[in-house]
């Protein structure tokens, strides 16, 4: 399994940029991504989600599983001014690649979260047993 973490890493390099810069674009605090960097740590998806935004020209597919090219093979301005069809229905089979590659990250990424949900009221539900029986 491919660390996250080093999707910044390399776009941050690509970019020539520091990964404090990177930080500041995508709007995480400042130490967010080099703290989990230097630990080894996981991050919140919102980072994940917050550099595709912030830099489209980076492919989403590539960016969430590593697989594809790096970068977006045209821009999306180059499609206004297509006029194959052949080319658009390829771009538009590519885009709807990303989107599903998106979707099962998200759902992923919810299911996740229902699960640490979970969790957490199994740890309250026990953490009140606990303070219920210290008292008596």
């Amino acid at each position: 399994m491919r660390n996250i973490l080093q999707v910044f890493i390399d776009i941050a390099q690509n970019e020539r940029v520091s990964i404090t810069n990177l930080e500041k674009t995508i709007g995480a605090s400042k130490g967010v991504l080099s703290r989990a960097i230097s630990k080894g740590t996981d991050i919140q998806a919102k980072w994940l989600l917050a550099l595709v935004d912030n830099y489209p020209r980076y492919s989403a597919e590539w960016i969430l599983t590593g697989n594809g090219p790096m970068l977006q093979k045209d821009s999306a301005e180059s499609i206004y001014n297509e006029t194959d069809p052949g080319v658009l229905r390829e771009k538009l089979v590519n885009l709807q690649s990303q989107i599903d590659a998106l979707e099962k990250a998200n759902n992923a990424l919810e299911d996740a979260n229902d699960s640490l949900k979970e969790t957490k009221a199994i740890l309250q539900k026990r953490i009140t047993e606990l303070e219920s029986n210290s008292k008596k």
